[in-house]
């Protein structure tokens, strides 16, 4: 089977990992090339796959079951802690258990100043692993793709090449790919705004292992996050129509300044785009898109999301054949749980779009996650909720579930009639009186 894989970010290199690792446990022979004309081992934006760079480590344990191990080099971060900035104040987040840990990389060689000592690209990374299991690197951008039962692909200098299967992994960042012989839309796009900024050693103490997200009483901006990487402190705005001042607006935020300080400096910039709806359709004869080309979770762990995708399409592929009947068995379910967590997702995040704008209701949740941190992990279950919202640790499936506990409904009801009719501290008020042991 000869494939083409377009894009060599982590969902192009994750397919052609497993792709090779099933043909191996079959004893078949196949051909892989990626077609990726950026450089990843690039500083600053040529290189970069503009991303905020956070992996649950469950992800980096699936990598390992194919013996793909990242290199601490790789690793700017190991985050155990967030802190939530709403306008009823900060919301300190611990991690809830061992397998919720999340840790924080760089998908280029990092901002231009200073150049990394050793390359530090998780994207160049995965795509030297790739390269090192037996696939063809082609620095070459693709025009088009000819769906059908012997699927081509146009490159820019017009070369036309023949595959048994192409695989559409080249995100929504880049020059959009015209597909042929299928009604192939792409997804539809959420705008962000990015920068880098450096801190010295001393600074940046204050702020290593733990992610700042920003819910602002701001009709266009849902949230702002900082990702700490050594010297370096990734922000990340998401929202609608963000103007060309959006991030020198929110740096000069007070409840910015207070973590990253006044005299902190930006690098540099960019405005990427992200996925929130799947591509449609998904696959046809020889063809098949995986990734944010195709199918994603909803604002959060694309990078996880990227290994699934690849995963279930190349073990489509290689045992039951590229055909469009195959991905129907094979990969169409696991897209399908996908777009159905999503609702889910929207609606977690409309709800935190709500008590983002009203005290009222956000102070409840502050002092029952508050009350939950001197609880036994098994307790904290508003803390696992948050956290696994703004981690991606979790489906939103699950997340939705564990918000209509009752258990959880029950803290929340009692801190809100504290708040309103005793103003009072939580524990003074609930816990003295026993009513938090449910």
């Amino acid at each position: 089977m000869r494939i083409a894989v377009i894009g060599g970010g982590p969902a192009g290199a994750f397919f052609a990992c497993y792709a090779f690792h099933y043909a191996r446990q079959l004893g078949r022979t196949i051909s892989v090339d990626i077609f990726e004309p950026r450089d990843f081992f690039r500083a600053a934006r040529p290189g970069c796959n503009m991303c905020a760079g956070l992996i649950p480590t469950y992800v980096l344990d699936e990598m390992a079951e194919i013996g793909i191990s990242l290199p601490s080099r790789v690793i700017r971060s190991r985050i155990s802690d967030y802190s939530l900035h709403m306008s009823a104040g900060t919301l300190d987040v611990a991690q809830p258990d061992k397998k919720a840990a999340v840790v924080s990389v760089f998908r280029g060689n990092g901002p231009l100043q200073p150049p990394p000592e050793r390359p530090i690209s998780l994207d160049a990374f995965l795509l030297s692993e790739a390269v090192s299991r037996g696939v063809r690197l082609r620095s070459i951008a693709v025009r088009a793709i000819e769906v059908g039962h012997e699927p081509r692909l146009r490159t820019m200098s017009d070369e036309v090449e023949r595959y048994d299967l192409v695989v559409l992994a080249a995100g929504v960042n880049g020059p959009q790919i015209h597909v042929e012989g299928i009604p192939y839309r792409p997804p539809k796009t959420q705008s962000m705004a990015q920068t880098e900024i450096f801190m010295s050693p001393d600074a940046i103490q204050s702020l290593e292992g733990r992610v700042h997200i920003f819910l602002p009483s701001d009709k266009n901006l849902m949230f702002g996050t900082l990702v700490p990487k050594k010297n370096y402190v990734s922000i990340s705005l998401l929202g609608n129509n963000l103007s060309r001042d959006s991030l020198s607006l929110f740096l000069s935020r007070p409840e910015v300044v207070g973590q990253l300080g006044v005299q902190s400096r930006a690098i540099c910039a960019c405005r990427p785009r992200i996925a929130v709806s799947p591509a449609k359709p998904l696959y046809g004869p020889g063809f098949v898109a995986v990734g944010d080309s195709g199918v994603t979770r909803l604002y959060k762990n694309g990078i996880g999301n990227a290994l699934r995708t690849s995963r279930a399409a190349a073990h489509t592929a290689i045992f039951y054949g590229p055909s469009g009947d195959a991905f129907i068995r094979g990969y169409e379910p696991l897209c399908r749980e996908i777009i159905q967590d999503n609702r889910f997702g929207r609606f977690l995040f409309s709800f935190t779009h709500v008590f983002q704008h009203r005290s009222a209701l956000s102070h409840p949740h502050m002092m029952t996650v508050k009350w939950e941190q001197q609880q036994p992990p098994r307790r904290r279950r508003l803390s696992r909720l948050i956290w696994g919202m703004f981690t991606g640790s979790d489906p939103y499936r699950k997340l939705f579930l564990m918000s209509m506990d009752i258990r959880v409904q029950y803290h929340l009801f009692n801190c809100l009639i504290a708040d309103t009719w005793y103003g009072r501290d939580l524990h003074s008020v609930l816990v003295t009186k026993g009513s938090m042991e449910l």
